[in-house]
């Protein structure tokens, strides 16, 4: 997965995705769910970093199935013990199968995605392939790329303000002071690296199509569709 081209792969996903978006088996959704973690641990992710992912999607789904089991279809009838108990019934059962895996099956092609496709990649992809601007990828990687200097930004603020004793910790105007710096300086970089939108450009890293990700992009999806007609 990790060798895939990674627009290629983010359309082949973005159609399964569309296929199961008019399904509501939840079979094919489990299926969906476990054959994404088996790809994402051949693609050599670790489990642990699964296991955590998947912690929240997992409560989510289990609060999305049992709202489904007990108040799928909103019947309230008359039962000997409690005239207000609630009456379960399959349909109830199946409701909230039904949502737990269309959950659980997003997630996991969601993550299965994002573990196996390098950001910079992604977007060097879209921009070689499917012809996105350079405005526009340019600034989605600098944008990607301040996450990093937020994070490092936030920890030094945060140490200097337990070395000085100060108890009330204001971290918005800091921070905002050094985006400002570090945008500017990206702006100069690619000033005098000669960045001009609309010229063309050579590029360092040529991302490159092959058979593969055609035959994925046209198998997958079909074979979706087709289980989803089949079944």
């Amino acid at each position: 997965m990790c060798r895939l081209n990674p627009g290629y792969k983010a359309l082949t996903i973005f159609l399964i995705s569309l296929i199961l978006s008019f399904e509501y088996n939840y079979y094919i959704n489990f299926t969906i769910f476990i054959l994404a973690i088996i790809l994402m641990l051949l693609s050599k992710v670790k489990l642990k970093k699964i296991l955590i992912s998947f912690l929240s999607v997992v409560i989510m789904a289990l609060g999305v199935f049992f709202t489904g089991y007990f108040y799928g279809n909103g019947e309230i009838g008359n039962s000997v013990n409690d005239i207000s108990k609630i009456v379960v019934t399959i349909e109830n059962r199946e409701s909230g199968l039904q949502l737990a895996a269309r959950i659980l099956a997003y997630a996991g092609l969601g993550f299965l995605f994002v573990y196996t496709t390098n950001p910079r990649h992604f977007i060097l992809s879209l921009m070689q392939q499917f012809k996105l601007s350079d405005k526009f990828a340019y600034g989605i990687m600098a944008a990607y790329n301040f996450i990093p200097i937020v994070r490092s930004e936030y920890k030094n603020i945060t140490y200097a303000y337990r070395a000085r004793g100060v108890k009330r910790n204001i971290f918005m105007l800091p921070m905002l002071v050094t985006a400002i710096r570090a945008s500017e300086n990206i702006a100069m970089a690619m000033e005098s690296k000669g960045f001009q939108v609309g010229s063309s450009r050579s590029q360092y890293i040529k991302l490159k199509v092959d058979k593969i990700d055609y035959l994925l992009l046209i198998l997958m999806p079909f074979l979706t569709l087709y289980i989803v007609i089949i079944f």
